[in-house]
């Protein structure tokens, strides 16, 4: 699950038009929001100097102005800078302090609205119909790209039924190991720890070209601390009973 979903500690109920609204935001998404910017500006900063530094025997300001402005597009931080060409043909630029102030005060902030009269729908319930919505797309989401349940390889209508089935069942599962997991204090998305897990194997040792014995490959550290913290550990303390000769 993603964890600003669920990190909400106030919320602002406002009617603008006899039109409710519920403001909410957490600290997470606020650090993510100053992060992502920060990003962006450092990016841009340094693409700027770079363009600001080439000595150009013609100078085209045009071209120039339109170079600079596919950078910034590309970096996702045009809003933030004012850029000219001055009459020598040199860039000059400086940052848009007013609109990151502003942005800053926005940072973790979120707006919703509903249809429904407040008395019929407290500002709570607005909040979690939206975080319900949210985890209803995450799951058609991992359905169509973890689980891939398309394309799909099949003819006959029963295996189709019975291919879309399994993948839901799937689904089921790790939305049930997230639960169980969360719940033990683990925050990494399942699909993440599955891969991990995946490391852990069951081989065959050879021996005069014969089976001779079923063994687990060795457990890293980082994989033992997660198994022990999940409860998991019991069940790779040895091969399984199915895989021993």
């Amino acid at each position: 699950m993603q964890p600003q979903l669920w990190d909400r500690t106030q919320f602002i109920e406002l009617t603008l038009e006899d039109k409710p609204y519920v403001i909410a935001g957490g600290e997470h998404r606020r650090q993510r929001d100053s992060a992502r910017r920060k990003a962006r500006l450092e990016k841009a900063q340094i693409e700027l100097q770079r363009l600001a530094a080439v000595r150009r025997k013609k100078p085209n300001p045009q071209k120039l102005a339109s170079q600079v402005g596919r950078a910034l597009q590309r970096l996702k931080a045009h809003k933030y800078f004012q850029y000219w060409v001055d009459e020598q043909g040199q860039l000059q630029y400086h940052k848009n302090e007013q609109l990151i102030q502003t942005e800053q005060s926005l940072d973790g902030l979120y707006l919703l609205h509903t249809s429904l009269e407040p008395a019929r729908c407290a500002k709570e319930q607005v909040l979690g119909n939206y975080k319900n919505l949210l985890a209803i797309e995450e799951a058609f989401c991992q359905l169509k790209s973890y689980l891939e349940v398309r394309p799909i390889f099949h003819w006959r209508p029963d295996r189709v039924r019975n291919h879309v089935r399994l993948c839901f069942i799937a689904y089921w599962l790790c939305a049930r190991l997230a639960n169980e997991w969360r719940a033990k204090g683990e925050t990494g998305e399942v699909q993440r720890v599955l891969r991990r897990l995946q490391a852990i194997r069951v081989g065959t040792l050879k021996i005069a070209g014969q089976d001779s014995k079923r063994l687990l490959t060795q457990i890293p550290p980082e994989l033992n601390a997660l198994l022990a913290r999940l409860d998991l550990l019991p069940l790779f303390t040895q091969p399984p009973a199915w895989a021993q000769v």
